[in-house]
């Protein structure tokens, strides 16, 4: 199945989240978001040119609101995290799955077609078992944040949906993930040099979880690009939340992070909504 991208890019999504951690010490988050995007201009750009491919497209708006949608979401997401509980803050931003089966069962009914209410479920059942892992909180003055951090799942789950449409138009996944890390590398040091007039110094110590970070992110984005331009894009929102359980084990190898039975009993529900609504979709394939 091509949405078994997303466990791909699940996987480079928690591995980039561990370098990030190692390296916010070194580099402020614009830094981060923009040299993560960098490492992908440089290394997809190479590739274009070595191969001798075209970035022209006549989809440029599309690109643009692929790539402004994703870049704002993420940005409200970290100035969401760093005023939440970390646990908070992770759920919030895995409401996405959530706000995108709102959005296709609504244009379902709206069509006159029967939902897909087992992938609803799933999806539902799956963000079960990311509350049962976190155990998110919202204190009295963080209201705000939390609305915040809210609102940039719903852009999120946007993200994927624009991503199917320039799928749609046969734009291939390396140039969509070239404009978007493209204007992220803008955004992002440009909006530190903006504020601060120079970039951090980069240093020994400092060079190897920012090549990280910069190498995981891109291979994410791109996998995360494939795995939204199949036609049932819920069941890649499903697998989406395996990005808890990987960041989960990278904690426990990486930070020593301790396991607790909720969220052993979370990684099991996760695991069984995604091998759910994989095997929805084999059966309903078969039906048809």
């Amino acid at each position: 199945m091509r949405s078994l991208w997303m466990l791909g890019a699940s996987f480079f999504f928690a591995l980039m989240s561990a370098f990030v951690k190692m390296g916010a010490g070194h580099f402020s988050f614009f830094e981060l978001v923009g040299y993560r995007s960098l490492f992908g201009v440089i290394l997809i750009g190479t590739w274009v040119a070595a191969t001798h491919r075209t970035l022209a497209t006549p989809h440029l708006l599309g690109h643009f609101k692929r790539s402004f949608i994703g870049t704002f979401s993420m940005t409200l997401w970290f100035y969401a995290m760093g005023l939440l509980p970390l646990a908070t803050g992770l759920t919030l931003n895995y409401t996405n799955p959530l706000f995108m089966a709102v959005i296709i069962t609504t244009a379902a009914l709206l069509h006159h077609e029967r939902p897909q209410w087992g992938l609803v479920a799933a999806i539902g059942a799956g963000f079960f078992g990311v509350v049962l892992m976190l155990h998110p909180t919202v204190a009295a003055g963080q209201v705000r944040p939390a609305l915040l951090g809210l609102f940039s799942g719903l852009l999120a789950s946007l993200v994927g949906l624009q991503i199917r449409e320039l799928a749609r138009m046969h734009e291939p996944t390396w140039r969509i993930v070239f404009y978007y890390t493209a204007f992220g590398t803008v955004w992002g040091l440009g909006g530190h040099l903006l504020l601060n007039g120079s970039l951090s110094a980069i240093t020994r110590e400092s060079l190897l979880p920012l090549a990280g970070m910069g190498l995981s992110a891109t291979v994410a984005q791109l996998c995360m690009t494939q795995a939204f331009g199949v036609k049932n894009i819920l069941v890649s929102s499903v697998l989406q939340y395996s990005a808890i359980i990987f960041a989960t084990v990278f904690g426990y190898l990486f930070f020593g992070d301790r396991i607790s039975g909720d969220a052993a009993a979370g990684i099991a529900i996760i695991i069984v909504s995604g091998i759910t609504a994989s095997l929805y979709i084999r059966r309903h394939r078969q039906a048809g």
